[in-house]
């Protein structure tokens, strides 16, 4: 038995340590494209497109109905082949994507947001068709134990991206709006025809199941209503922001929101890595996997307090770095600094639901929290602007800490 758990433990070493390595670079070449993007636009121009992003973040986890989580889910307990998980994931994606990125140009002219169609529309098509296909093939990858292959995905993704910013700003006098999301098409496009080379080489040509692709459809709904909860009290703040605030303000809450998000890329690498094994370790339940979360947030949660530390006592310099239109973000950050700390916390033990089977009740809790979100940010964002929507982020993060955690403890003790 010690043989076999230092052999897990290995393997989440490695797994980890690809994903951070990829996610170092990442992190580094995220925070370029941040400040090249926030510095060229502007708060007006980056607030509109904080503004898209966030809706189609919102409308994202359909698009492929949970096919990526079901990638791993599958191919790890032997239930399918990686072609037909392939194949349905690449299908489904690209027909609910489509769907989606209509939904979307109608949503932004139903809730007359502040940005032209086209935006919207290359936004959208950008991130619910083009990239979904790049995550399924990356959530592919790790099904494999192919970490570093998902890595290197994650890496050429930011890369194309920032050469696209890069490009731009040598290029053109001055980086509209609009000369942007075309590039952010065309750079997402490309990193998607890498996802397809990839994808190919290692499963071959992709397989349609019908009756699996119904199977997983069902499912995948649990999964799909899920991240879209997660995506509500992590998006919608700035969605609502948009509305009864300027788009100064939103470039404000999404710039100082990105910093923030930064900070949680070694936790995310952890996480990315672990998930696979939350599901080997729920064949026994939350027996198994409560105590594995409890493992992991010890492991991160030193490094929540640190950033959270981190994070209010630099927030200063970001003004210099931005460009000094951004004078407010100090504030902003310092409101939202313990965030990553609660994200540390209930991260792993949502992932310890969900490896227990307990999908469902997961949903439920986050879909409860974005509910909640949402009625707070009705009432705090018209008179709180971008403040209000730091108070409520901290709330719901904090909310979820005690529900998971609560209900985690109780279904472990019911099965003793």
């Amino acid at each position: 038995m010690s043989v076999l758990v230092r052999m897990k433990t290995r393997g989440l070493l490695r797994d980890t340590t690809h994903l951070s390595i990829g996610q170092g670079f990442r992190l580094i070449i995220q925070a370029a494209y941040f400040v090249l993007i926030a510095r060229s636009l502007g708060p007006d121009a980056y607030g509109a497109f904080v503004t898209v992003v966030a809706m189609a973040a919102l409308l994202g986890p359909f698009s492929g109905l949970g096919t990526a989580n079901l990638f791993i889910k599958n191919v790890r307990s032997g239930k399918r082949v990686a072609s037909i998980c392939w194949g349905n994931g690449i299908l489904l994606t690209v027909l609910s994507g489509t769907l989606l990125s209509c939904l979307g140009v109608g949503l932004s002219a139903l809730l007359h947001l502040k940005t032209v169609p086209l935006v919207v529309t290359i936004v959208c098509v950008a991130d619910l068709v083009l990239l979904k296909v790049t995550e399924l093939a990356a959530f592919g990858f790790a099904a494999m134990d192919q970490m570093k292959q998902t890595s290197i995905q994650s890496v050429v993704v930011s890369l194309l991206r920032l050469g696209g910013i890069i490009t731009l700003i040598v290029t053109v006098h001055r980086v509209t709006l609009d000369l942007w999301v075309l590039t952010y098409l065309l750079t997402t496009l490309l990193g998607t025809l890498y996802a397809l080379t990839k994808g190919g080489q290692l499963w071959g040509h992709p397989v349609v199941d019908w009756r699996a692709l119904g199977e997983d459809a069902a499912e995948g709904v649990f999964f799909s209503v899920a991240g879209s909860a997660t995506t509500v009290y992590n998006d919608i703040d700035k969605i609502m922001l948009s509305r009864v605030a300027d788009l100064a303000a939103t470039g404000v809450y999404g710039a100082a929101y990105r910093v923030i998000d930064v900070t949680m890329t070694p936790v995310r690498s952890l996480a990315a890595a672990a998930y696979p094994h939350f599901f080997r370790q729920g064949v026994d339940g939350m027996a198994r996997t409560y105590p594995y979360a409890l493992s992991l947030i010890a492991k991160t949660a030193i490094y929540g307090v640190v950033a959270s530390a981190g994070l209010w006592l630099t927030a200063p310099i970001l003004p210099y770095i931005l460009g000094n239109q951004y004078q407010a973000v100090v504030s902003a950050v310092r409101w939202l600094a313990l965030i990553p700390l609660l994200r540390c916390i209930h991260s792993f033990m949502a992932d310890a639901l969900s490896g227990a089977g307990l999908q469902p009740l997961r949903t439920g809790i986050q879909v409860l929290v974005a509910l909640i979100n949402i009625g707070l940010n009705a009432v705090i964002l018209p008179r709180y602007s971008w403040r209000g929507a730091a108070w409520t982020s901290l709330g719901c993060d904090g909310l979820l800490v005690v529900l998971f955690w609560s209900t985690a403890f109780r279904y472990r003790h019911q099965q003793y």
